[in-house]
């Protein structure tokens, strides 16, 4: 997903005797470590406009080795064949080719990108510039849960801009994306300086870190909406999850018991019938909802035993009311169906003996 490169290494093997040891990245003897993470600087600097060069520079504060400084990478859109030069906290790009006139172009910054003392960005980097007098001000922000509903802090967020195939739907398990993004610690993420339009979005579980999506070996996950339009904040993707047999056993009320608390609340959804649910490390508890006249969910679960809870809602798809309660529905890639919209309370409930646990509301947002 690179763009073709020759490495071109610069090593001033000797320049830290000469120098006094300025270029070195070690503390002085019996100094404090140096553990600032790492940084980075870029030329030309991020939003610039107008700019006319072959040569882009990235400024460490610490040193960086330069086949991790290229594994970590990527351009939207590509900037073709290149020389890199790196001198200790310094690397410069040298272009074969000019930028294309009038273009956007994004660098991002692998998160896992480590100096040779092993520090590393605290978050994905990204800057943007524009070889026109306008830059792309597209955005496209949310956030990526695994199925347990814990932060997706190893997602990769792709974006795909909508076109016209006339061969047909190309895959995009082999399209290239025209937008990659990781997600933070907390599983937010952000597309910025995107060219405006409609996206298919998709999340990946980058198991193996190479900032592509490995078919068969690595979770994906969707939104509710098949394309984005720029603009969209409060995605909400959740991860499809860990193999049915280890999941929490399923259940629709609780045994009967004499020492049992309540859940009850409120959801705000489009559709006409919901499924709630309350998940726990050792089973699942799930009722239906229907829509009241004012356009409000309601829902209870009056039995249910004490403990810590997850609690999760859906809008089940069409307009029937269920025979039986359905399992969520996270979409599929291939032929390419959303995710039914859902979305989650955002903090653990505790459920104890003869409590009710009231209010515990859930808003599902940007669901078609």
């Amino acid at each position: 997903m690179q763009s073709n490169f020759r490495a071109l290494y610069l090593f001033l093997m000797f320049l830290p005797l000469f120098a006094g040891g300025c270029a070195s990245d070690r503390p002085p003897s019996g100094g404090p470590a140096n553990t600032r993470p790492l940084q980075v600087m870029f030329d030309p600097a991020p939003s610039s406009v107008n700019v006319a060069t072959n040569r882009l520079r990235l400024t460490f504060n610490h040193d960086v080795a330069g086949p991790q400084l290229l594994n970590a990478l990527f351009f939207s859109a590509s900037i073709g064949e290149f020389d890199i030069a790196i001198d200790g906290r310094k690397a410069e790009l040298i272009l074969d080719k000019p930028l294309a006139p009038h273009q956007t172009y994004i660098i991002t910054l692998d998160k896992n990108l480590k100096d040779i003392q092993g520090r590393s960005l605290p978050a994905p980097v990204t800057t943007a510039f524009s070889t026109g007098a306008v830059i792309d001000n597209g955005t496209i922000s949310g956030k990526v849960i695994n199925y347990d509903f814990s932060p997706a802090s190893n997602a990769l967020i792709l974006a795909f801009a909508e076109r016209n195939d006339t061969n047909g739907q190309e895959s995009l398990t082999t399209r290239k994306p025209d937008y990659l993004i990781q997600a933070e610690t907390s599983g937010a993420f952000s597309f910025r300086h995107i060219a405006n339009g409609l996206y298919r979005i998709i999340a990946v579980n980058d198991q193996n870190n190479d900032l592509r999506y490995t078919p068969g070996s690595e979770e994906i996950g969707l939104c509710s909406s098949a394309f984005v339009p720029t603009g969209s904040s409060d995605l909400l993707f959740r991860f499809s999850g860990v193999p049915d047999s280890a999941r929490p056993s399923p259940v629709t009320q609780a045994s009967a018991m004499t020492t049992t608390g309540s859940i009850s609340g409120t959801c705000f959804a489009p559709g006409q019938y919901l499924v709630i649910e309350a998940s726990s490390a050792t089973a699942s508890y799930r009722t239906t909802a229907s829509r009241s006249q004012n356009g409000t969910f309601y829902y209870s679960f009056p039995e249910i035993p004490p403990g810590r809870y997850t609690i999760s809602a859906y809008v089940l798809s069409g307009n029937n009311k269920p025979d039986s309660i359905q399992l969520w529905n996270p979409g599929s890639l291939e032929p390419f169906q959303p995710a039914e919209p859902f979305g989650y309370y955002p903090e653990k409930v505790t459920v104890r003996a003869g409590w009710p646990t009231e209010h515990i509301d859930i808003h599902i947002k940007n669901a078609q």
